[in-house]
């Protein structure tokens, strides 16, 4: 969301108080914006297009994990990194100090980040709670675990948009990255979500099935589009893969996982598979409109700084005032302007020198739940 962005949609933010965006690609549209939420995404929009140090307003947008466990063993996820920080439950309490907060400044909130989310039993609490404050909200599932009553909680929570992780159509090409897991189990589990959404007639969540295109799956495309269409899902979409974290960033890992077309892959490789670097670094702009809260408190800049290499304080111990204006968050910015391949989760970003912007390589809405 940059600043000529929030210019191109002054009329619905000014006179309709709504914003239209997407976010990977899944459309969505915030509404009744606030005189508050609406002075603080333009001054934020400062910090978008300008090197200021110093954050100008507050995040519009939240990274927070309401789980840093998983029950599935993904090869290459920091769920299961020995040094990764954040291995428990966020506690209804915590979620509610952020929003309490600065709620009143975000549009969005992402509730997701390496764990599965829906093993928290608070999660339907947490989306009601965000939904009451008027910010949005946008989660992501491996959906291996789906009670009916979890699926009619999860339904009637309010939640805007889900995206479902099947990564393959057959067993043997889902296992090969969703160790532990079950693809038929998933796909009864979506067929459920759906049933409910359209007992209850309720136009959310909107139901996102993806996939992350490898090696093992490339091949699945079209079966996996014809699979969501008879599931009855609202959106499908296929991501890029990428093993670029800090510990795993290796060009034999890209070798053994990057997709064999280059149409599906995120970076142009070197014959030795190193990425090419040639092409557009991100424009980074996380440590100013994003923070990441783990499931312990801490608040990073990133949720890709998961051994906690750079923190700028735990919500559990201080207002998030204090957090976001704090020395070490102003550290934090100026040695990001001056130098971002200087942190070691940054040195290897996924977003730098890709062939797209953001994500997602395709992707088709299949109905008007929008």
């Amino acid at each position: 969301m940059t600043l000529g962005f929030l210019l191109k949609n002054t009329y619905n933010l000014l006179l309709r108080r709504q914003l239209h965006f997407e976010f990977d690609r899944i459309p969505l549209k915030a509404k009744n914006i606030s005189n508050k939420k609406l002075r603080n995404l333009f001054l934020i929009g400062l910090n978008r297009i300008l090197p200021i140090t110093k954050a100008k307003g507050f995040p519009y947008m939240a990274h927070i994990s309401p789980s840093g466990l998983c029950d599935l063993r993904c090869p290459i996820c920091p769920t299961h990194d020995p040094q990764a920080r954040g291995k428990t439950f966020l506690p209804f309490e915590t979620f509610k100090k952020l929003i309490d907060e600065i709620g009143n400044y975000l549009i969005y909130v992402i509730l997701w980040s390496w764990g599965e989310p829906f093993l928290n039993p608070d999660i339907y609490r947490m989306i009601r709670y965000a939904g009451d404050k008027n910010i949005l909200s946008v989660s992501s599932t491996n959906l291996n675990k789906l009670s009916r009553e979890d699926a009619k909680k999860l339904v009637s929570s309010g939640l805007d948009a889900l995206i479902i992780a099947l990564d393959g159509v057959t067993q043997e090409s889902y296992s090969k990255y969703r160790v532990g897991g079950s693809a038929q189990r998933v796909i009864e589990h979506s067929k459920m979500l759906v049933e409910e959404k359209k007992k209850s007639k309720a136009k959310k969540p909107f139901i996102n099935l993806r996939m992350v295109v490898s090696k093992d799956n490339e091949s699945e495309i079209e079966d996996f589009k014809r699979l969501a269409r008879d599931i009855g899902v609202d959106m499908v979409s296929f991501k890029a893969f990428s093993t670029k974290q800090p510990g795993y960033a290796d060009p034999e890992l890209d070798r053994r996982y990057t997709p064999r077309y280059k149409k599906y892959r995120w970076y142009k490789y070197l014959p030795d598979f190193s990425t090419d670097r040639r092409a557009k670094k991100y424009n980074c702009k996380f440590p100013w409109t994003k923070p990441t809260l783990f499931a312990d408190g801490e608040i990073l800049s990133c949720e890709y700084d998961f051994h906690y290499e750079y923190p700028f304080g735990n919500i559990n111990n201080q207002s998030f005032r204090d957090i976001w204006f704090s020395p070490a968050a102003k550290r934090f910015r100026r040695q990001f302007i001056k130098d971002r391949n200087s942190f070691n989760f940054c040195r290897d970003c996924v977003f730098d020198y890709t062939l797209i912007p953001g994500c997602i390589l395709e992707q088709e809405v299949l109905t008007d739940e929008r």
